[in-house]
Order: C-alpha cells, then sequence, then structure tokens
C-alpha cells in the first residue's frame, strides 16, 4: 500500500462525512457517450455552479489556506511549497487536491514542474491543473488535483490517440504533438526529460493568445507518468462555460467544463441533464469551449519558427 493510499484512508477514519462522499461514489451512475462518459454527481454542484466573480472571491475565506481548513482535514506534505489534501467534494475515488502552502494566484507558467515531479513520485495518479476561468473553482490560490490516471477516458485511449498524432517539435528526449483525432483540439507533450518538457510547455504558454483582463492563456493540463515517460495534454481554452449553461428551462445543461471533463469525463450535477445529454452534445460542449482547430494550427506554426 502507497503512502498515499495510507494518508487517504487515514483521513477518512477522522472525517465521517467525507468518507459518505467517498463511499457514495461506489453507487454514482455513469453513462457512455461514445468516446466520452457522463457522471452525474449532485455533490459537486457547489463547484459546478461556484461564482469566481473577483470580489466574491476576495471577499469569501480562502478555503485552501490551512487557516480556514476544516478542523477534521489532515495533511500530508508533498514538498517545501505543496501539501496533499483529501478533496472533500470528489469526483473520483481518492481525489486529491495539492496546494501551494502559500496564498498566491492560480498561474501555471512557473509551477509546471511541479506536476511532472509528482506523477514522479506518485505515478499511480493523474495530476491536474484547471486554469483561473477554466474550472478552477479557487481562482486565487495555486492549487492542482490528482485522481487515479485508470479512470479517465483520454487515457484509456492515449494509446491510440498517440499513434494518430502529428509531431511539431522534439528537443531532448521530449516532443510536441498536435493530437487530432480527439473530439475537441488538443496538445501533447510527451517525453523522458523534465527539463526538455518545461522548455516546450514554456514555448506552447508563449504562443497561446491571451484574453484581456486574463493573467494567463485559458486552459486545462493533465500530466501522467507511464514507466519512464511523461504524458502532458495541454487543452487550451476559449471560453470559461458553453451557452447552455447559461440556458433557459429545457435548454440549459449545467456543465462547467474543467480538466477532468476535457479528459473526457463530464460531470453533470442535475439528473435531468445526465439523462438526456447525448454524445454530439457532449462533444459540442468541449469543441465550444475550446479554441478552434485553426487556432490551434496557428499557435503549433509559431512553434516552429
Amino acid at each position: 500500500m502507497s503512502d498515499l493510499t495510507c494518508f487517504y484512508e487515514a483521513q477518512l477514519v477522522l472525517w465521517q462525512d467525507v468518507k459518505q462522499r467517498f463511499d457514495d461514489l461506489q453507487h454514482i451512475k455513469i453513462r457512455s457517450l461514445g468516446k466520452l462518459k457522463a457522471q452525474f454527481n449532485p455533490s459537486r454542484m457547489i463547484s459546478t455552479g461556484a461564482k469566481i466573480d473577483r470580489f466574491i472571491i476576495e471577499k469569501r475565506p480562502c478555503f485552501l489556506c490551512a487557516v480556514n481548513r476544516p478542523k477534521e482535514q489532515i495533511v500530508k506534505s508533498f514538498n517545501s511549497h505543496f501539501d496533499i489534501l483529501i478533496n472533500p467534494f470528489p469526483i473520483l475515488p481518492k481525489h486529491f487536491t495539492i496546494p501551494s502552502i502559500r496564498h498566491e494566484p492560480q498561474q501555471i507558467k512557473n509551477n509546471f514542474i511541479e506536476m511532472l515531479l509528482f506523477v514522479e513520485e506518485y505515478a499511480e495518479e493523474i495530476v491536474f491543473y484547471n486554469g483561473p476561468f477554466c474550472g478552477a473553482s479557487a481562482p486565487d490560490h495555486l492549487h492542482f488535483q490528482a485522481v487515479p490516471k485508470i479512470m479517465l477516458p483520454v487515457y484509456e485511449n492515449w494509446k491510440a490517440l498517440a499513434k494518430t498524432s502529428e509531431e511539431v517539435l522534439f528537443r531532448e528526449d521530449a516532443k510536441v504533438l498536435y493530437v487530432n483525432d480527439y473530439v475537441c483540439p488538443l496538445i501533447a507533450i510527451t517525453g523522458l526529460n523534465i527539463n526538455s518538457i518545461v522548455f516546450l510547455f514554456n514555448k506552447i504558454y508563449k504562443e497561446l493568445p491571451l484574453p484581456e483582463g486574463n493573467v494567463e492563456p485559458m486552459m486545462n493540463v493533465i500530466s501522467w507518468k507511464e514507466k519512464d515517460l511523461f504524458v502532458n495534454l495541454i487543452f487550451p481554452r476559449l471560453k470559461h462555460r458553453p451557452d447552455c449553461y447559461y440556458g433557459k428551462y429545457t435548454e440549459q445543461c449545467l456543465v462547467s467544463p474543467g480538466a477532468i471533463d476535457m479528459g473526457g469525463l463530464i460531470i453533470l450535477p442535475r439528473r435531468e441533464d445526465f439523462e438526456t445529454i447525448t454524445p454530439l452534445q457532449a462533444t459540442s460542449i468541449l469543441k465550444e469551449v475550446t479554441l478552434t482547430s485553426e487556432d490551434v494550427e496557428k499557435v503549433l506554426s509559431q512553434l516552429k519558427k
């Protein structure tokens, strides 16, 4: 049993409300949507409906800061910069949050390496990052999340996706791929060398469009390690939520995509949305919130210069 699993089990003994939420995941409903899946998860309503307006964020206590955490919550140190916590509103079994020990904004540029270091130590996990307007319910506090790698459709289908991907750039045991057979535009960095992967990530980061008023390009990032190979998926985002989120009556589908959704598991807190969503609608939602293929190709063409 890994030390991460030991920590997880120790936490559930001490926090019965959260233990019940994790136990409830055993009975959670999942539907197949072709290459995607949908999960009915009412406990995620708070996250899905989270208001991230700057004024609201500034007024509420930060729930990731140590001083504001529930008394039942215990901590596992990852390194001198990050803690590991159980996520009290889980999407999947063994769902962790990895917050910075400092209260600092959700920005990935100088912190992407931490994702690689995490999966290097915990190879059974997928670690993911939600940008400030891309699924992060605490955009004022730097954090990542982690779940078991076997749970995500994009991971399950990665070998097939990699075979049809286009190699864009290569550098010292690492390369950039354009994944053109996924349901939405996707950039991947694979490699053996952490420094080379970080170098390529920074090049992509520099070329992604920066929306006015944002502190960084909009994106979700998913990383894992398979034997010696690091796999990193970058979902370049165009918008925070799809139009259907704001729809009226039967036109509304309450979905607010984060990295898990972009990775193929659409989280739906309302039963009616779970029961009625179609494969075409799910695919359209992910495409709507992602940069167009044409814009992603422009980003990749800049990398070659």
